[in-house]
């Protein structure tokens, strides 16, 4: 069984890019990762270059020299040979999760915005609310 998910940069414009990821795209995985591993706009850029994913690692590559990061991005492109599938982009947020289930099986969407990330769930739409009071939550729950 996959979580599947989005991860979207929001530009000053509010439209926003984002890439698919096949699996653990619940909070506790993708939303850790992204805050201590993606958190600057260059780096985010880099993750976004690999396009679609299979599965979201702390490291890019094997030679990323990320620190503190084990799992190694899987991207259908470089790593499985298929077509590479670019950022998609979006008019704004609000498009963007309102289609990410039809379109995709998207259970969780991530946003960066303002330097922080934000996560909201394609089947029931709330407010966006940031990671780290997500995670908060659950550990506190």
């Amino acid at each position: 069984m996959s979580t599947r998910g989005l991860i979207a940069i929001e530009a000053a414009d509010r439209s926003c890019r984002s890439i698919y990821v096949h699996f653990d795209m619940y909070p506790s995985g993708a939303g850790v990762c992204l805050n201590a591993h993606y958190n600057t706009k260059e780096r985010i850029e880099a993750l976004f270059a690999l396009g679609d994913l299979s599965g979201l690692g702390g490291r890019l590559s094997n030679d990323d020299p990320e620190p503190d990061a084990q799992d190694v991005c899987h991207a259908y492109h470089r790593d499985y040979g298929e077509e590479l599938c670019p950022p998609r982009v979006w008019a704004d947020a609000g498009e963007m999760l309102a289609r990410a289930e039809d379109a995709y099986w998207a259970e969780y969407v991530y946003l960066f915005r303002d330097g922080k990330w934000y996560v909201n769930t394609a089947y029931c739409p709330k407010e966006w609310r940031l990671v780290e009071e997500v995670l908060k939550e659950r550990n506190n729950g």
